[in-house]
């Protein structure tokens, strides 16, 4: 049995069965109408932790981000109380603007929208954009499973992303593609969400007020684009696999009618901006962000010795 474990416990066949088991659990609970959230990922990571042998480091570096994560989420409800009025033509304008008079949303849709392979498409991409928690805390696990120190970058530098974006939404509430549609700015698309898979939100979700008005930047644009960063220093080849998760959810949320392109565009640069931060001013000036082989940038340098 001890052998058995030591085979497991290595980093290849660890990281493969805890991203199947959690793709099989996510995929259950997507299937069964239940919402992904972070409240219910930290409990599902649970078998993870006891097969790595490292539970009490789980603890330990899981649950404070899980518990920061959830009250950014509770924050994120402030937000509309500010009494700030939302952009929406303004942002509707941009977007037609940049496409030469068209919206893509529209466009995707009328194209690709008909018929059984429309309807699979619909689904399709509402299972990519019920996974905007998975994608993070699946990376997330991976780093831990296999380099604790990326794992705290990534972690980090999320939570910090996300404060920059609380700080635009409740200073700059802007408005999605169906919330513009519905006061009749724009029009030519339907709002798929809604009309594919139900999805019933935790408990904790449930009490929490929504910010309908926090699309610019799309954090659903975002999240992936940064796990992609994070795991390329640990995976160089295979994160290209994460690169082509982030193009799908790129293109889900545009089709589905919940972010414009402007929206994945800024996602993509808050995230990028973020992970440049992290290892050009964080890394060389925090030790707990430091691998060994990474000496702090202000420690001074060794004296040569004269014989």
């Amino acid at each position: 049995m001890s052998q058995v474990l030591r085979t497991v416990r290595r980093p290849g066949p660890l990281v493969a069965i805890s991203l199947a088991y959690l793709l099989a659990v996510a995929g259950i609970m997507i299937w069964r109408g239940i919402s992904v959230s972070p409240d219910y990922l930290l409990f599902v990571l649970i078998p993870v932790a006891l097969l790595s042998g490292r539970f009490l480091g789980f603890l330990r570096d899981w649950v404070p981000f899980v518990v920061i994560f959830l009250g950014w989420e509770a924050m994120r409800g402030v937000a509309p109380k500010t009494g700030f009025a939302p952009h929406v033509s303004d942002l509707a304008h941009i977007e037609t603007t940049l496409f030469g008079g068209h919206l893509p949303t529209a466009v995707l849709q009328q194209a690709l929208n008909v018929g059984t392979f429309g309807r699979v498409l619909s689904y399709g991409a509402t299972v990519v954009y019920f996974c905007h928690f998975v994608f993070p805390l699946a990376a997330g696990m991976v780093l831990w499973l296999v380099d604790r120190v990326q794992f705290v970058r990534f972690t980090t530098a999320l939570m910090a992303m996300a404060l920059v974006a609380f700080v635009i939404f409740l200073l700059l509430p802007t408005a999605p593609p169906w919330y513009a549609q519905q006061h009749g700015v724009i029009s030519g698309f339907t709002k798929i969400i809604g009309t594919t898979l139900p999805s019933s939100v935790s408990p904790y979700y449930n009490g929490l007020n929504p910010n309908p008005v926090a699309a610019f930047p799309s954090l659903h644009a975002a999240f992936p684009f940064l796990g992609f960063l994070a795991l390329r220093r640990v995976y160089p080849r295979a994160a290209w696999i994460a690169f082509a998760w982030c193009i799908l959810v790129w293109f889900s949320v545009v089709f589905l009618g919940e972010h414009y392109v402007v929206d994945v565009i800024g996602g993509v640069i808050l995230a990028g901006l973020s992970w440049l931060l992290m290892m050009r001013v964080a890394v060389p000036r925090v030790r707990a962000l430091q691998t060994r082989t990474e000496p702090a940038a202000q420690a001074p340098a060794p004296e040569a010795v004269v014989a």
